[in-house]
């Protein structure tokens, strides 16, 4: 908790006022008008009663289009900080499988610090009445679950709070849950919504404190690597000792309640990334100088839908304590054993995503294996390049953007994707087909059964070892690729133990082909280096380009956090399926508009499995 005081109370219902639903419009008749205006100055009475102190956390339930009124005297020191997280909504709208709780709705909270307005509401908005914002009051709407308010300085002395709650009848409708003022009955005891439909909020004071103690940044906390079976592994946008990873199942109000305290709260008494599941790393990779922590987070279930949050707790120059919370991303888990998680590999700096993996061997000794390969091959290029007199006037300037350093990185972010394919589950119906071809060329060499898409694919299902970038992880050559993981005499190299280590079949996710076109760029000509030819609207080229994506524009609802320039919940960089490599990135600043503002969609999720399958979040 992080109000030095707590209360636990409950609002009671004399200090309610209950509102029709907006669907109707009869008009009230004189006498229901007098009843409502006495039931509205008694409640007003009786709200104005029931006083708060500061530091405080109050929980607040109320029925649908409900509001109550609270009052708050005139706290010794400012700024007084204000806030309101939704906790829970109506079980109706939480059992309703077609709905999904906007991520803005109406505004919730109001505050007044003027005798003038004793009642803030909708009717005494500062947006609607013109009233400079913070010299009589102050409104916020909920946004991600979370509003909040800070009055800077006393005007009148007493505080007024109103909170409101939606109308879910108008949230069924379509709306953002805003009641209509010819719908009000300002009856504490009858009117509005049923009370069994309630709506939970926590409101939180606090006064006098240079920082407010919970900060929801709305930026990003988190930029997604990618994920295997059971881990994952998140890299933050800068490095600090105090950062710690919130890890809870996803849930259909995860979404839309991202910023709100209580909810977090609940995320971090779940939160599966414990201390013995974390290991935190410094790393410079991504955009930007200096280094930034990452966090690999195994022991997580499988084919499991994850939210991660970024919580960071520090303390200000006068004591005071601070909660800034970073908004959340959201991954799943992969279902298979095909694919392991690999990062910081030595010659391939800028890796961080799952390559196929035999089953039983160690990460070490994969990332070995890869980094000899690929060292192998940028120790021949760099050879070569050192017969061009690099950046020496006047004949090694061969370009005025680039020199040769650029060349070397192109070529090894090329060789990186080639040679480590980005690896994720294949389709269920997909089995492993280890025929080996007997097609053959004019030169006798063996012709494998690739295909010819009528378009760039995002998935390229790898069933079949002799057609794809790993052929020596097939079961043909498993034993001679990897002896050490077999053994003649308790577990011999034969079909079945080789097709159980065997990662096929695996789905890879292809690297873009301007990842190819980048050391084409980059590199002198003599080098002569030519990538597969496309004709941009398919892969028209041959086999070669088939192998290979096509950049296309990233709408901002299909992007993750801090890939470009960094974002926020609105603005994510990086598709929602991680088909993206650093060095993607790098071609794609040049034509991707990061600022480009475009609405959000809540993420896209797994489907549960079929009953007897493992364990998914909703």
């Amino acid at each position: 908790m992080f109000w030095t005081a707590k209360t636990k109370e409950r609002i009671a219902a004399p200090h309610l006022f209950w509102r029709r639903p907006p669907r109707r419009r009869r008009h009230p008749t004189a006498r229901t008008a007098l009843v409502c205006l006495a039931y509205g100055l008694v409640g007003a009475v009786l709200a104005q009663n029931q006083s708060l102190t500061s530091p405080s956390t109050t929980t607040i339930t109320l029925g649908s289009a409900q509001s109550t009124v609270l009052s708050l005297p005139a706290p010794a020191s400012f700024p007084l900080y204000i806030s309101l997280s939704l906790c829970a909504i109506p079980a109706s709208l939480a059992a309703n499988d077609s709905f999904t709780l906007p991520v803005q709705l109406a505004k919730s909270l109001y505050v007044s610090n003027s005798s003038s307005n004793p009642l803030p509401g909708p009717s005494a908005d500062p947006d609607a009445t013109g009233v400079p914002r913070g010299s009589k009051g102050d409104s916020s709407a909920l946004e991600y679950g979370y509003a909040n308010v800070t009055i800077r300085a006393a005007n009148e002395g007493n505080l007024t709070i109103s909170i409101y709650a939606p109308d879910a009848n108008d949230l069924l409708e379509g709306g953002d849950g805003t009641w209509s003022d010819e719908s009000i009955l300002a009856s504490p005891g009858g009117g509005g919504g049923d009370r069994n439909e309630q709506w939970t909020f926590e409101l939180g004071l606090a006064n006098g404190t240079e920082s407010v103690p919970y900060l929801a940044t709305g930026q990003p906390g988190f930029r997604l690597e990618d994920t295997d079976a059971t881990s994952v592994l998140l890299a933050a946008t800068n490095q600090s000792q105090s950062y710690t990873p919130v890890l809870a199942s996803t849930s259909d109000l995860a979404f839309p309640l991202a910023r709100s305290h209580c909810f977090l709260r609940r995320a971090m008494t779940n939160n599966v990334a414990t201390p013995s599941r974390i290991a935190n790393s410094l790393t410079s990779r991504g955009y930007g100088p200096g280094e930034r922590n990452q966090f690999l987070i195994s022991d997580l279930a499988r084919g499991t839908n994850f939210t991660a949050w970024l919580v960071e707790n520090s303390t200000s120059s006068d004591g005071s304590s601070q909660m800034r919370v970073y908004d959340p991303v959201f991954f799943a888990t992969k279902e298979t054993d095909s694919c392991r998680l690999v990062f910081d590999v030595p010659s391939c700096p800028n890796v961080a995503y799952a390559v196929p993996a035999p089953q039983s061997i160690s990460t070490s000794q994969l990332i070995s294996y890869f980094n000899k390969t690929v060292s192998a091959s940028l120790a021949n290029f760099s050879r070569t390049l050192t017969t061009f007199p690099c950046d020496k006037e006047p004949y090694g300037l061969y370009s005025v953007v680039s020199k040769c350093s650029d060349c070397l990185d192109a070529y090894r972010g090329y060789v990186c994707a080639v040679v480590m394919p980005r690896c994720d589950d294949a389709p269920p119906n997909v089995s492993l087909n280890d025929t080996v071809p007997d097609t053959y060329d004019s030169n006798g060499d063996l012709i494998a059964s690739w295909f010819l898409p009528d378009s760039y694919q995002s998935r390229l299902v790898r069933s079949e070892p002799f057609a794809s970038r790993t052929p020596l992880f097939g079961p043909a050559n498993l034993s001679s690729t990897f002896p050490f993981l077999f053994n003649d005499s308790s577990y011999p190299p034969d079909p079945a133990n080789l097709a159980r280590e065997s990662p096929f079949p695996y789905s890879e996710i292809p690297p873009c082909l301007d990842v190819c076109h980048l050391v084409q760029a980059r590199c002198p000509p003599f080098l002569n280096f030519v990538c597969p030819k496309t004709d941009g609207s398919g892969p028209k080229g041959g086999t070669g380009s088939a192998a290979w994506g096509q950049t296309q524009p990233v709408p901002s609802t299909e992007r993750l956090a801090n890939d470009i320039y960094g974002s926020s919940l609105q603005h994510r960089a990086a598709d929602r399926w991680g088909n993206v490599l650093q060095s993607d990135l790098t071609m794609a600043l040049q034509f991707i508009d990061p600022f480009a503002k475009q609405p959000f969609e809540a993420p896209l999720l797994k489907k549960p499995r079929a009953p007897g399958g493992g364990n998914k979040g909703s």
